[in-house]
């Protein structure tokens, strides 16, 4: 398998193309876990993988959030996700312990250690105890007991208490995010012993993201490679058959037959999708589901490995990365500037346009493109 089938093939299975998901809640429970740093991108991200007839727009999703049909929280690794209810207690279980190795040196830099730790957990738990609370009146909570925190403290606190099952995300207070108790958000389950619970995020991974490889797995999920190759075994184990290996430019990716279509499918539709252009945030699946450099995503034009440029995201055509975009919202309109890396032939301009309108019709807001060299 080359390089462009690869593309055409995770762009299937990813939703970018031909999605199948009728809700934003069905999307995030597809991929398990949604890297989530920016907020309303993310979400944009999620709209995109839902099915044109029932696509939401932003009320939409927010509301969902709001329901707690979608929840956001620090999982996997020292970073945002979007999970769903139904895996986030045992995603946060079986990666909790590895975040707080990643967030030691920061526990002991900001003094949230040992009884100072406890106690702003049990500041937060009580606090909870009354509702959705802000991070400024949990902030309020926390010096009424007589434990200040402020800055980075106080925003390792709140990882901590994530991480610790106490707080999860809450209900929207305008355009402030709250934090809720995580039991009132997440419902009750049975543990997952740690083979299994690996083993079906790998299981997950590969039906939502193949073809990838172990070091995609290892990147994406904060494991280690050896994790990995036991988790990919295991979850080919159980897949009847489901999940096999293929073969891109000699190196061994997994992939689930049941989500992909045939390789030969996915070589012609490359033809037909070459001026497709689409806008996909900064930190979307489609890039960082996948350890760098991620060859797939090269385009002549930059032959450097593309990396995070924030505020800016990923311009794509035909799945390769072709320029840079960013959306600029207040409330009565938005902006997006685009920077092409090269001059776009009229199909693109007419994807280009196709895709403003649809991010248009997300935000509920008119769209003007400013474009820059």
């Amino acid at each position: 398998m080359d390089l462009a089938t690869l593309r055409q093939l995770r762009l299937r299975v990813q939703g970018v193309r031909e999605p199948v998901a009728a809700s934003a809640p069905e999307v995030v429970e597809r991929f398990v876990a949604v890297q989530s740093q920016e907020f309303v991108p993310a979400q944009w991200g999620l709209a995109a993988r839902v099915r044109s007839e029932h696509r939401p727009d932003a009320a939409s999703v927010a509301a969902s959030i709001d329901r707690g049909e979608i929840l956001r929280t620090h999982v996997l690794r020292p970073t945002w996700h979007f999970v769903s209810p139904s895996d986030a207690r045992w995603l946060l279980e079986l990666s909790a312990e590895r975040v707080h190795r990643l967030n030691a040196t920061y526990y002991r830099r900001v003094g949230l250690e040992g009884e100072a730790a406890a106690r702003g957990l049990d500041v937060v738990a009580r606090a909870l105890e009354g509702g959705h609370r802000t991070r400024a009146q949990l902030t309020a909570a926390l010096d009424e007991a007589g434990s200040p925190m402020a800055g980075l403290a106080f925003g390792y606190l709140l990882m901590l208490a994530e991480l610790e099952r106490v707080a999860i995300s809450g209900a929207n207070v305008g355009r402030q995010r709250t934090y809720a108790a995580f039991d009132e958000r997440v419902p009750a389950s049975a543990p997952k012993p740690r083979d299994e619970a690996l083993a079906e995020l790998a299981e997950r991974f590969i039906g939502s993201r193949g073809p990838a490889n172990e070091r995609d797995f290892a990147a994406w999920s904060g494991f280690t490679l050896g994790d990995a190759r036991q988790a990919f075994a295991d979850a080919a184990d159980r897949s009847d058959g489901r999940i096999t290996t293929v073969e891109v430019d000699g190196e061994t990716h997994w992939l689930d037959a049941s989500a992909v279509p045939d390789a030969a499918a996915a070589a012609s539709a490359t033809e037909s999708d070459t001026d497709r252009v689409d806008l996909l945030q900064a930190y979307d699946e489609y890039i960082m589901g996948y350890a760098a450099p991620r060859a797939y995503l090269q385009s002549p034009e930059r032959p450097a490995p593309v990396g995070a440029e924030f505020p800016l995201h990923a311009l794509m055509i035909g799945g390769v990365m072709c320029g840079r975009w960013a959306p600029v919202v207040n409330a009565k309109r938005a902006v997006v500037r685009i920077v092409p890396w090269r001059t776009f032939s009229p199909a693109e301009e007419r994807s280009l346009a196709a895709s403003v309108a649809e991010l248009e019709r997300f935000l509920g807001l008119p769209v003007t493109v400013e474009r820059s060299s």
